[in-house]
């Protein structure tokens, strides 16, 4: 059985994404970011908004994999898009972390 990692990766939004319109995000996340994540397929994408809640971060990314080149192909992507290098979002934090990790290491090793 392979390991399934969950990463959580904190962002902020930058003054630039905050004044493109919400036609102009989607455009972008449409042009730029979703043909990543359909190439990167074997991981599972999913967006938070926290600003209401936080100032810091005003978003988070969490990323299901169980295949952890394709994550690292997936970040080296996201780099080079316009998201991460006009930029649009500063990356506060990546925390990587295994559900149930206690678990599996007790089921495996007693």
């Amino acid at each position: 059985m392979s390991t399934v990692f969950t990463i959580f990766v904190h962002l902020t939004a930058q003054p630039a994404w905050l004044a493109l319109s919400r036609q102009q995000r989607s455009q972008l996340i449409a042009e730029h970011i979703n043909p990543l994540l359909d190439k990167h397929s074997r991981v599972r994408v999913r967006w938070f908004d926290a600003e209401a809640l936080s100032a810091r971060p005003s978003d988070v990314l969490t990323a299901t994999t169980d295949d952890l080149q394709s994550w690292s192909d997936l970040m080296e992507e996201l780099r080079d898009s316009p998201l991460w290098s006009v930029p649009y979002f500063h990356v506060e934090l990546i925390l990587p972390a295994i559900e149930d990790g206690y678990a599996d290491y007790e089921a495996r090793v007693g």
